[in-house]
This record gives C-alpha cells, sequence and structure tokens, in this order.
C-alpha cells in the first residue's frame, strides 16, 4: 500500500503463505491488487515463481524441451496461435511441452480447442511422460500439476484487474522446459519476464508482445521481442514484410468457439488454404521456436520449414498422434 518492494525473503514468506491456503480471501485480494498498483518487482516475480514451482508436479523429461505457453490476457480472441504452434513445431523437429489451461480472457483457451480436437487434457502423468518420449510432444493441463494454485482461484475469479498470477503460467513448465517462446499482453512485461528467465538461468527464450497488443508474434503489425540467451537480454522487433508474410487486418486472425477454432486448425493441417491468415501467423510463431530452439538458423529459414511439414502432413500426423496417446 505505501509502495515499498518486498525483499526476496519477505516475497518468499508471503507466497509460501498464500499457497498454503491459510489466508483469507480478503486479505489476498488485497495483498494482489495493492502488488498489481505499486508494480511486482522482479524480486517479487522470481520469489513467487520459485514457491510455485517447488510446490508443483514434476514430469520426468530429457533434453531440451520447448513451450509455447503465454500469459493470455490480451482480449483479442485470436485462433490459439500458441496450441498450433506447438503442434507444428513438434512435427518439425523440436520436443514440446505445451503447458496450458482453460480460458480466462478467451472464448477459447489452449485446452478448450485441444478438448475439441480430441485430446484428453486430463490424461494420466504417465501417459503425458510417455507421449512426451515417444512422439516428442504433450500437453500439460495447469490444474493437474499446480495444486496449490485451488488457494487462490477463487480471488482471482472474483477479481476483476490483472495480478501476478496472469503472468505466472509461462513460468512454471512442469516439465522444467528450458526453450520459450512466451507471448506477453502488454509490453509491460517483457523486461520483468526477461530478467526473471535469467535469473532462473533458461537456456533460451523469446517474450514478445505484438505492436497490436497481440500475445504472439503478429502479421498486423511489428513485435516487440526480447531475447534472454547465454545469461544476456536483447531486444529486437520482428516485421512479417521483411519475411515474405503479407501485413493482414486484425479480424482476420480472430477465433470463435472452441469448436470453430479446432476446425480451422485441423484445416489447416489438413493443408486446406481456406485462410492464409491463419497459416501465416501460425507458421510465423513456429519458425520463431525453430530458431530458439536451434533447428533454424533464421526466421526465413523457418517459416519454410513449417510450411513443409504442414503439406507433407506432419503436423497432422503429430495431432493424430498426440489425441491416441492421451487417450491410453
Amino acid at each position: 500500500y505505501k509502495g515499498r518492494d518486498l525483499s526476496s525473503n519477505e516475497a518468499t514468506k508471503a507466497f509460501n503463505y498464500i499457497m498454503s491456503g491459510k489466508i483469507n480471501n480478503s486479505e489476498l485480494a488485497a495483498f494482489l491488487v495493492t502488488l498489481s498498483l505499486k508494480g511486482v518487482s522482479n524480486s517479487e516475480l522470481l520469489a513467487a515463481v520459485k514457491v510455485i514451482r517447488s510446490k508443483s508436479i514434476k514430469i520426468k523429461s530429457k533434453g531440451n524441451i520447448v513451450d509455447t505457453c503465454g500469459t493470455g490476457g490480451d482480449k483479442k480472441n485470436t485462433l490459439n496461435i500458441s496450441t498450433a504452434t506447438a503442434i507444428l513445431a513438434s512435427a518439425s523437429g523440436v520436443k514440446v511441452a505445451k503447458h496450458g489451461n482453460k480460458s480466462v480472457s478467451s472464448r477459447s483457451g489452449s485446452s478448450n480447442v485441444l478438448e475439441k480436437l480430441g485430446i484428453n487434457i486430463n490424461s494420466p502423468i504417465k501417459n503425458v511422460e510417455k507421449s512426451l518420449q515417444l512422439i516428442d510432444l504433450c500437453f500439460l493441463m495447469s490444474p493437474l500439476y499446480h495444486k496449490a494454485m485451488k488457494n487462490v482461484a477463487e480471488v482471482r475469479s472474483l477479481l476483476k484487474v490483472p495480478t501476478i498470477f496472469n503472468i505466472l503460467g509461462p513460468l512454471l513448465n512442469p516439465a522444467n522446459a528450458s526453450i520459450q517462446l512466451i507471448g506477453v499482453y502488454s509490453k509491460d512485461w517483457l523486461l520483468p519476464i526477461a530478467n526473471c528467465l535469467k535469473d532462473l538461468k533458461i537456456k533460451r527464450a523469446w517474450i514478445v508482445n505484438g505492436n497490436d497488443g497481440l500475445d504472439e508474434i503478429t502479421t498486423t503489425s511489428y513485435t516487440n521481442v526480447v531475447e534472454v540467451y547465454e545469461g544476456k537480454i536483447k531486444k529486437f522487433k520482428i516485421y512479417p514484410e521483411k519475411l515474405g508474410i503479407k501485413k493482414i487486418k486484425l479480424e482476420k486472425i480472430k477465433g470463435k468457439t472452441p469448436s470453430f477454432n479446432a476446425s480451422q486448425i485441423l484445416n489447416l493441417f489438413n493443408n486446406n488454404k481456406s485462410n492464409q491468415a491463419y497459416e501465416d501467423i501460425i507458421v510465423l510463431n513456429t519458425a520463431a521456436v525453430l530458431v530458439i530452439a536451434g533447428k533454424c538458423k533464421n526466421l526465413k529459414e523457418g517459416i519454410k520449414l513449417s510450411r513443409k511439414n504442414i503439406m507433407n502432413g506432419n503436423a497432422l500426423k503429430k495431432l493424430i498422434e498426440l489425441r491416441k496417446l492421451s487417450a491410453i
């Protein structure tokens, strides 16, 4: 309330207390709102991440794991771009553990659309681990791995303002992802999340926010990017037109219901050219994943490989494999 940042020790104690469930809703709401009004410091964000990670269920994983989970909350109601990107990136040769949840601010969250695509989002952990091991792809339904988050669920649903919990999801991957593409709903979060990932010693990450407010790499304008790599932070911009991608209006990439979004992703993976705007933004975001993961040298090469793995049926095959393994 007085605008003073908590020390790392104070923040750790506060979040341990919150996640224990011993705090009442009035106290929790007051804490979260005043923290948001003050502004979350680097030490507070890092403490929250470490506390929640320490209480979460982990899955066994080997090698470099990629996650495309973003913060959500951009209120643009686009197609499920990061979810489709996760599948296409895996089909293009990287190991992906997609962390996600049901919709909070949009009409269709990652788990909503995956359910409509026939994926068992509540698949047992052993199945999820097997899926990651066998096909280099799995979906991690957040509430199954972060049980302590139930202690803040009611207050979060009642509050009408964003809190620190709105940006924690991408920082809590249960497979310990070391390579990430993180879309954020506000450019104000680019550097704080980058600094947090640097302190967590992430291998490589791009944190992105479109100039149009999109929490993805956008095709309507340029995208602001903050990269964390080898302990250093670098800023740059991505311009779609410089990569041979036509700039479009936001309406062209809007989504609707989970069923509609699922049908559009299936159309894309079936190489149906009915919506070029959907394909362009998904291959652009997939290209970024391939660059971050070291699979491609640059975005143009990544775009080419991404389109190839739609055309040759690899993306559709990967989706079908995920559906089968999640149902076992």
